[in-house]
């Protein structure tokens, strides 16, 4: 914040401020618009941070973050206190005290709560300050609401500088990736052994979450909270397909969420003998990914790496072959890619504390979906698997 002079950054995505605090920002974030929840962090480290929440979860809120001032704003759910000494018999509902007797809005009074951030930021002599935003999550229908509240805030896109900070993670987000990673290999390794002809992409999902959750268990962990799979049977790539025919390439691309952190990895499976330009590609991708992962350093710029994996995947013949990014960063964001991205055009290093995943994906009509995809810890000096699964081509036993 200091280098970009900013006196305070306001998150206001859910993902950033469930990032910052450990806590749920609550119910009202869940239809990501702007003023459903805020968090002021100064730049002076001895100041504390300031949260606005919706009224429902506002103690619970305060009591997982440990932030002191958190404020609230009203939403659609009506609540009340029960005392049971004012209980009678002849009037039960006496006991019933409502919080307010206004009227609650629709859904939250989001110029409400914008007015409770500005009146914040005024405690903090802020209403002129250069305060960082994340535009790149404010609606442009919403944006309006901060001109009318903090008309003299020297707003400023702070959207990439959130990202950064979240591209290193915390001891705790590593560990958390780390275990999603590993069940999602058990997973992983469950489903590619028990691959055959006649299952279709629902069966190979519900066998691959078993064996997930089977993995977990003989970790002695508790199995995810939730999982996604992608998982393409046939000609297509992207479409589940049919069942499984000899022939048919399997695109298993899968991952576990573990309190919000959702794991990313993939690989390909064939039903018996790869025809001759199924494992000309596959090879390709594979020889792509090798050199890739040699690049893959603490230090390297992204983009040296995207432009390694396009020189070898082309070199093998795929000579027209373009990726927009080999990878991303993972974590507790909408879905399971976030920023940092391995791509052309990527200005980011690789650096100690991130966790990416590193992939070489082609979706061939026709021909079938490939991916090779691991995720990895960059370490001090190197990086480091987070979930074992073999990368040859899975070839099935008709």
């Amino acid at each position: 914040m200091r280098a970009r002079g900013l006196q305070a950054l306001v998150l206001s995505a859910p993902e950033s401020l469930r990032w910052a605090t450990g806590a749920f920002p609550g119910v009202a974030t869940f239809w990501r618009r702007a003023g459903a929840a805020f968090l002021i962090v100064p730049c002076a480290a001895d100041e504390p941070p300031i949260a606005i929440v919706g009224d429902l979860q506002a103690a619970d809120f305060a009591a997982a973050s440990g932030i002191v001032d958190v404020r609230s704003h009203r939403l659609w759910v009506e609540t009340a206190d029960f005392d049971p000494d004012a209980a009678n018999g002849t009037n039960p509902l006496a006991a019933i005290r409502p919080s307010r007797r206004d009227p609650r809005p629709g859904t939250f009074d989001a110029p409400a709560a914008v007015a409770l951030l500005a009146d914040a930021l005024a405690e903090r002599n802020l209403s002129r300050g250069r305060v960082g935003l994340e535009m790149g999550f404010v609606p442009t229908a919403d944006f309006p609401l901060f001109g009318r509240a903090t008309r003299q805030v020297d707003w400023r896109d702070a959207t990439d500088l959130v990202a950064r900070l979240r591209a290193i993670k915390h001891p705790t987000e590593i560990a958390r990736l780390s275990e999603a990673a590993r069940q999602s290999m058990g997973g992983m390794r469950a489903l590619l052994g028990a691959l055959r002809p006649g299952l279709d992409a629902g069966a190979m999902t519900a066998i691959w979450r078993e064996g997930a959750r089977a993995s977990a268990r003989e970790q002695g962990l508790s199995p995810a909270g939730s999982d996604w799979a992608y998982i393409a049977v046939g000609g297509d790539g992207f479409a589940p397909g049919e069942a499984a025919r000899a022939g048919d390439l399997i695109k298993i691309d899968v991952g576990c969420v573990i309190d919000g952190y959702s794991s990313d990895g993939g690989r390909t499976a064939v039903i018996g003998a790869p025809s001759a330009a199924q494992r000309a590609v596959y090879d390709a991708l594979r020889a792509g990914f090798d050199a890739g992962l040699k690049r893959l350093k603490p230090g390297v710029r992204l983009a040296e790496i995207h432009a390694e994996v396009s020189r070898e995947i082309q070199s093998k013949g795929l000579d027209h072959y373009s990726r927009g990014h080999f990878g991303h960063g993972v974590g507790a964001s909408i879905w399971s890619e976030e920023w940092p991205f391995i791509s052309a055009d990527a200005v980011a290093l690789a650096e100690p504390g991130m966790v990416l995943a590193f992939e070489t994906p082609y979706y061939v009509r026709g021909l079938g979906g490939f991916i090779i995809e691991d995720q990895f810890l960059i370490g001090e000096r190197g990086v480091e698997v987070m979930g074992e699964a073999p990368r040859d081509l899975f070839v099935a036993p008709v």
